[in-house]
């Protein structure tokens, strides 16, 4: 097998780089102005990574050893293998692999897609009547529904005879800069990847925009979302590049680094189901990215910081791959040029999404040097907002060190807290969010997710509510009930990074939820 660029090659394998990893000091601490960030837990990375395991001889040794007359696993290794098989061969397996053969499978009605589209059901029917090359759509029933494409089909139609064309595909325009998202928090359990998929999705659906999706999470949560697409139509393995690679962290041939150029990094973008939505997943093997840091860090090439590897290489990107075609550009003799708006979904991205580890490490706080803007996904528990204040705290620490050394901006975007899994029966969820609107009006959302059964069923078969299709009336309310909650976060942030484009759907939900003295959770 072909070694990935930036990789250990065949004769070095990339157990030998952990190895040598180990060689240096990995738990030397990093300094910061009173306090010391605590040593980096690269043990784990070692014992979590496959690509370290013995041989396979040397696993069935270490399974011979295992106790006969109890049945149970003689080592750590062998009890994990054997809980892999046994989880591959449940429903959970079935499940995911039907999810990836059908996605997305899903159809939009009319009225659905005036929405998404911000007109009304009369403007969208006459538009309709009017177009030669209208996407025909199909009749489920007396309904006419649609796919994404051919949403996107009516977004480009829509936008070649606007006056405003950017208001039906909001692509980034030239010279713009890239947004660069990171849903951050040290914690788990946040529904942190949740929130980051749904706004990802949430641009999609409702403004076309062109979605690059970064998992930096080693348990590929988000990535969970989006796989079954054209570019990874299976989960991702070793073989798949991750920001591991994106970021050049394995050494190459001449320098202990990689710095791929804009080709190259732009090809490690995998395509999904949804249009102009690319990903680039995480596996088992993104968390040696600590280990690489520390190597880097260890070896202190010149003219590198170890905290800009991931933004050096966004900024590489982008500056290849600038957007150049026009929302209003895409349609010739009153017909899509399919071809055109395939090369235009595909040439830039309009805004970068990232899903961070829920860990403060040097790793991951690449992903926040890298990022325009922070959303802090938090429960509002009171272990929970002890944890968020010393992931704070602790990140606000780096920041300084990194400062007081270099003059850079970080984060100049619009950077928010957003409340998650709230009960809204809960006097202490609701009392912290009060508290904290009083103390810190501007840096946390009034709007955000409550807790809701609801969304289990989309995630039992891998999906965003956007996705799901419920089969029975009582799931369907729940779902839709979630989806009003999400659209109105979703829209709460997009006030905060693009002014404007808002639609409205936070303010609504505010004026309902405030006034409401509380119904029952979803």
């Amino acid at each position: 097998m072909t070694a990935k660029a930036g990789r250990p090659s065949a004769d070095r394998p990339i157990r030998t780089s952990i190895l040598n990893a180990f060689k240096i000091d990995v738990f030397r601490a990093v300094e910061l102005p009173n306090k010391r960030l605590k040593p980096i837990g690269a043990w784990y990375l070692y014992l979590s990574s496959k690509t370290v395991l013995p041989s396979k001889q040397n696993r069935v040794e270490l399974g011979s050893n295992r106790s006969q007359g109890l049945g149970m696993s003689g080592s750590l290794e062998q009890f994990l293998t054997d809980l892999s098989r046994g989880l591959e061969r449940t429903m959970v397996a079935v499940n995911k692999e039907l999810t990836l053969r059908q996605r997305i499978k899903r159809t939009w009605s009319m009225r659905q897609c005036a929405r998404f589209l911000n007109v009304s059901i009369q403007y969208l029917t006459k538009f309709a009547n009017s177009s030669d090359d209208f996407p025909p759509g199909e009749y489920v029933g007396r309904e006419r529904v649609f796919t994404l494409s051919e949403l996107m089909h009516m977004r480009a139609l829509l936008a070649a005879s606007a006056k405003r064309p950017y208001d039906y595909l909001a692509w980034r325009k030239p010279d713009a800069p890239l947004p660069v998202i990171s849903f951050a928090s040290q914690k788990g359990g946040t529904a942190k990847s949740l929130s980051a998929a749904h706004f990802a999705q949430y641009l999609s659906l409702h403004y076309g925009m062109r979605v690059g999706v970064m998992d930096a999470d080693p348990q590929s949560t988000i990535t969970l979302y989006f796989v079954g697409g054209e570019g990874l139509p299976q989960m991702p393995d070793e073989n798949t590049a991750s920001m591991v690679d994106f970021a050049g962290l394995f050494q190459s041939e001449d320098a202990p680094y990689t710095d791929h150029d804009a080709q190259t990094l732009d090809s490690f973008l995998l395509k999904t189901s949804w249009p102009g939505l690319r990903l680039l997943p995480a596996h088992g093997e993104t968390s040696e990215g600590e280990i690489q840091i520390a190597r880097l860090v260890r070896e202190a090439p010149a003219g590198k910081s170890f905290y800009r590897y991931l933004r050096d290489a966004i900024d590489r990107w982008n500056s290849g791959h600038p957007p150049k075609t026009l929302p209003n550009e895409l349609v010739v003799d009153g017909k899509v040029d399919e071809e055109r708006l395939d090369t235009a979904l595909t040439e830039t991205l309009d805004v970068i999404i990232i899903d961070y580890q829920p860990a403060l490490t040097l790793f991951q706080l690449n992903n926040v040097i890298a990022s325009t803007s922070l959303v802090i996904p938090q429960t509002m528990k009171g272990f929970d907002i002890a944890t968020l204040s010393t992931f704070v705290t602790g990140l606000l620490g780096m920041l300084q060190h990194i400062l007081a050394h270099e003059r850079i901006e970080i984060g100049t975007g619009a950077n928010m807290l957003l409340p998650t899994i709230v009960q809204r029966s809960n006097a202490q969820d609701l009392n912290h969010i009060g508290n904290l609107l009083e103390h810190c009006p501007t840096e946390i959302l009034p709007v955000f997710y409550l807790r809701s059964d609801a969304i289990s069923n989309a995630s039992d078969v891998y999906q965003s509510v956007y996705e799901y299709e419920p089969d029975t009336p009582g799931k369907r309310k729940g779902i839709n009930r979630f989806i009003t909650n999400a659209d109105a976060v979703n829209d709460a942030i997009v006030s905060r990074l693009w002014p404007g484009l808002e639609r409205g759907y936070a303010n609504t939900w505010m004026d309902e939820f405030y006034e409401d003295d509380g119904e029952g959770e979803a």
